[in-house]
């Protein structure tokens, strides 16, 4: 490591970009080896900043169109995986949670809820330990809640008795691979993407902005939209939301 230059990590990073690696996994790359370097070196290192290197500033916008919209590619993902894979992958489409959030989801308890209340509390493995409440609003969400409680049987979640989150991980990791392989590329986060645009229509009766191509409403309407989702997803700014639906210019 002492022999590692400045410039050796500039040829590093523009290997990376010529590999078409996006600006976030570039700068994620960086910093880690800015940090490593400084560590090893007694705060000798001078951390190298990406602007330097050509590398565009990062966009929070979301540009791309989520292809979970899409359920059938949805059911492709679904079709590699065994039946527990495909109900985590089916909760992330049709309630919009996180990965963890799948994984500790006691299913059985949810769909009692969405039947008897018409909505699901989330509460276990939500970010900043904020508790969110979900509604059901379409036959999508309860179908994916049944095929998670079947597949939980006397478990407590969706992680198997007696295996902890972290063990569990392998399998969170060809669910991941799964979705990529479905989706060309998309992550599992990007059905999370896709529950949002989804609950934006319903909320405003026409298409979120990333798949419309614009912002289709008023910006007061379009706003009360994003402020909905944002409690949705467990968000505690709306700007965030942009990075699921698209720009609200």
């Amino acid at each position: 490591m002492e022999l590692i230059t400045p410039e050796h990590v500039q040829t590093y990073v523009k290997s990376l970009q010529e590999q078409g690696l996006s600006a976030a996994t570039v700068k994620n790359d960086l910093s880690a080896i800015n940090t490593t370097m400084r560590l090893a070196t007694g705060d000798r290192w001078q951390p190298i900043e990406p602007s330097g290197l050509g590398v565009p500033k990062r966009s929070y916008v979301r540009q791309t169109v989520p292809l979970g919209i899409d359920r059938a590619l949805v059911a492709q993902s679904q079709s590699r995986l065994d039946d527990r894979g495909a109900a985590i992958v089916g909760l992330a489409r049709g309630l919009g949670l996180r990965a963890k959030e799948c994984c500790l989801l006691d299913a059985k308890s949810a769909l009692r809820q969405a039947l008897t209340k018409g909505e699901v509390k989330i509460v276990s493995g939500t970010k900043g330990g904020r508790v969110r409440t979900i509604k059901i609003t379409n036959d999508h969400q309860i179908d994916a809640l049944k095929a998670a409680a079947g597949v939980q049987k006397k478990d407590r979640s969706m992680v198997p008795a007696g295996m902890s989150l972290k063990a569990f991980r392998p399998q969170l990791d060809r669910i991941r691979q799964a979705v990529k392989e479905a989706t060309g590329g998309q992550s599992l986060h990007s059905l999370r993407a896709a529950y949002a645009c989804a609950r934006y229509q319903d909320h405003t009766k026409v298409p979120a902005p990333v798949i419309a191509g614009s912002r289709l409403v008023s910006k007061a309407l379009d706003h009360d939209a994003r402020l909905k989702i944002a409690r949705e997803l467990g968000h505690g700014r709306i700007d965030v939301v942009a990075s699921y639906v698209g720009s609200a210019r």
